[in-house]
């Protein structure tokens, strides 16, 4: 604990009661301090403030007046061997922003001021923390620390060691580094309370870890993890553990074997024993012949060529107690040096002997097939196992996509909306063999102003609000891994530039950073629109569709794959089954016949919205017809009829009609109503702004003349 005598003062000013005005204000200018001591006979009497002397001259008090009016004798002294932080507190009480210090004897030492009470205090707590910085740095514990958004913000040695850590890893999101701590780490931020001993298997290390919340100002402000690295502890009690479990299973094999068996010391000693030994030497028990020599226990085996010249014996043939028997004896050697001997005895039936050897191989065979199968069942699953398809087409396709994914060039998915871009690139990523990550973008979801920073990050202080230590963009956190681009067609000409120059020349600076950031990243692009009629209307840069268009896959929408169409909907059954805890069974003939009968606009998206409409209404095992959206049909005539389309009977108004024309007139009303925004009107509707436009395109409301003046 630092002293107040190291930041005191000690060239202080010293006044006597018949000091003047002038000679105070000469003084406080030659030391440049706003506070004398006033002495006599050598002893502290008050002190002269630089405010007490402004008092004086404000009621007209002369240069060479004595200074005796303005001195204080109610002086706050502190002792020069007090810490700062009792200092502070004396000062603090006082309301003062001087203190006279003084020795124990009473004489005067110096002067401490609030500013030389901060620096005191700040020097202290520069000290501590580079005492508690150091110790940190040498602790075997590894330690991380994150902010309140799992971003990392500090670690020390033995964690840098521990993980691998580089300098890009500060800053970086726990969550996609060392996602096995994200659970606990939330929990501590989230309730306040620490986490003890608890042990994770993480990158085939075992460690017990501590989460600890950190907080400032009686807020959480963060978390850190505290670990110590056991996997070597682990290793020695499971070592331990295991030759427990061996020497148990030695036992009952010894046991249960079929010969006689007895296993000795490097001298010869017997140390185990089994029941067949015994018997075979007529034996009551193994107490009678462990710790014997095996030369006096059992002189017919020819044990000194294993114990004195470490031969190994296959299949003699010797005589012991009248009966022809066959021996197997091996040196036990470790480290090259003998530490003693197993001696096997073969007496029994050898016909039992060889039932056991048959019974043996059978269960090799059976062992070999079960492999076998293993290996069958292991190497059916695919890169691009989660997309469900039996249609030669996209076999076909995935077929083109997976030979892609061992390629490094760029690949362009292109199709409708809801074709499953997305599935298909993600399936190249897990086919390519790149060890980073698969690193999701859409295009068209991000804010203009917010794009470039998403894709390149940010620097420190890029701009106002930006996180403290800057924060990684979406090419940083795919290095080594793929960045699918999605809805490509909706970027900026201004990002494709730069985007351009990333594929060409591998690198960029975050947003505010001179800094050039090297990666490799591989480009998965993917569009519902045509990216070509794009570049003839100057919304798309010509030198980056050439770029991202070296090998182009093309998904054929669901209306061209109805035969699809089972395979989807058991498959969608089976996923909300699981997530809705019901057991439906399938879905009817009747029913797969309907939905094989529509064009499917929003494809397999569609699909799977209309069979989780129909599982929630489905009370029984198979989801019928009258389970189906009412769009599929067409009630009046029980014809087939796209979503949409009019009814060609018009002597009879169905209940559907009436139904489309309801909602055709309050998307037109709601239109009407705000002037043609489509937000707006989204809201008004309770639907979003997507089915705002797919109930648009499916009544044709395409301009403003439409819904001008609703024709109802």
């Amino acid at each position: 604990m630092m002293k107040v005598e190291y930041f005191t003062t000690t060239d202080f000013a010293v006044l006597s009661p018949s000091s003047t005005i002038r000679d105070a204000l000469q003084i406080f200018l030659e030391k440049r301090v706003d506070l004398a001591c006033v002495t006599e006979s050598g002893k502290l009497t008050g002190i002269v403030t630089k405010y007490s002397i402004y008092r004086l001259l404000l009621k007209n008090a002369a240069l060479d007046q004595s200074v005796r009016d303005g001195i204080k004798t109610q002086i706050i002294a502190i002792k020069k061997d007090m810490s700062l932080y009792a200092a502070k507190d004396i000062m603090m009480d006082g309301k003062v922003s001087h203190a006279v210090v003084l020795t124990d004897k009473g004489d005067i030492f110096g002067i401490m001021s609030k500013s030389d009470l901060i620096r005191g205090i700040m020097s202290e707590v520069q000290n501590l923390a580079e005492r508690l910085s150091a110790l940190l740095e040498n602790l075997q514990d590894a330690v991380i620390s994150v902010d309140e958004s799992l971003m990392i913000t500090t670690f020390n040695l033995a964690a840098k060691t521990l993980f691998q850590f580089d300098d890009k890893t500060t800053g970086s999101d726990i969550e996609h580094i060392l996602p096995s701590f994200t659970k606990e780490l939330k929990d501590s931020l989230t309730t306040g309370e620490i986490i003890e001993a608890k042990r994770i298997v993480v990158s085939n290390i075992t460690v017990i870890a501590s989460f600890i919340p950190i907080r400032q100002m009686n807020s959480i402000t963060g978390a850190m993890v505290v670990l110590r690295d056991v996997t070597a502890y682990e290793s020695i009690a499971n070592e331990l553990d295991t030759t427990n479990k061996l020497k148990r299973i030695l036992d009952s094999a010894l046991e249960f074997a079929y010969d006689g068996v007895i296993i000795t010391d490097q001298e010869g000693s017997i140390t185990m024993a089994n029941e067949g030994f015994l018997d075979l030497f007529q034996f009551n028990n193994a107490t009678e012949v462990i710790g014997q020599s095996i030369f006096t226990i059992a002189p017919e085996l020819p044990a000194n060529k294993s114990l004195e010249y470490q031969e190994v014996i296959k299949g003699e043939l010797v005589t012991i107690q009248e009966k022809s028997c066959i021996i197997t004896q091996t040196p036990i050697l470790r480290d090259g040096l003998l530490i003693g001997a197993i001696f096997k005895i073969m007496f029994r039936q050898l016909e039992v002997w060889k039932d056991l050897l048959v019974r043996m191989e059978h269960l090799e065979n059976e062992l070999t097939y079960y492999r076998g199968e293993l290996i069958r069942v292991a190497n059916k699953d695919s890169p691009f196992s989660h997309v469900i398809t039996n249609n030669p087409q996209m076999n076909k396709l995935l077929n083109d996509a997976f030979l892609a994914g061992q390629s490094f060039s760029t690949i362009l998915i292109s199709g409708e909306s809801g074709t499953g871009k997305e599935l298909i690139a993600e399936g190249i990523h897990n086919s390519s063999g790149r060890h980073g990550s698969f690193i999701k973008v859409n295009c068209a979801a991000i804010p203009a102003d917010l794009i470039e920073s998403e894709f390149f990050g940010y620097a420190d202080g890029a701009f106002t609000g930006a996180k403290r230590g800057g924060k990684p963009g979406k090419f940083e956190l795919a290095d080594q891994g793929t960045l699918f681009l999605d809805e490509i067609g909706d970027m900026p000409l201004a990002l494709q530039a730069k985007l351009l120059r990333v594929l060409q020349e591998k690198e960029f600076e975050r947003v505010g950073d001179t800094k050039t950031t090297h990666v490799d990243v591989r480009i998965i692009a993917a569009s519902n629109k045509d990216l070509w009629q794009l570049v003839q209307e100057n919304q798309f840069r010509e030198d980056l569709y050439y770029r991202i268009n070296v090998i182009q896959l093309q998904i054929p929408p669901l209306r061209n794959r109805l035969d699809d169409i089972p395979l989807l909907c058991d498959h969608l059954i089976e996923k909300i089954n699981k997530k809705m805890k019901k057991n439906v069974l399938g879905i009817s003939p009747s029913a797969v016949h309907l939905l094989q009968s529509q064009q499917w606009p929003g494809n397999v998206r569609q699909l799977e919205n209309v069979i989780e409409r129909a599982f929630h209404f489905c009370q029984g095992y198979y989801i019928n017809l009258e389970h189906l959206s009412d769009e599929l049909f067409h009630s009046g005539t029980g014809q087939r009829i796209k979503p949409g389309q009019p009814v060609k009977d018009k002597g009879v108004s169905s209940w559907l009609q009436q139904i489309n024309d309801a909602e055709k007139k309050a998307i037109l009303e709601a239109l009407q109503k705000v002037d043609g925004n489509k937000t707006k009107a989204a809201k008004i509707l309770g639907i979003s702004r997507s089915t705002l436009y797919q109930k648009m395109n499916q009544y044709k409301i395409k301009t403003y003349l439409d819904y001008a003046s609703p024709p109802f």
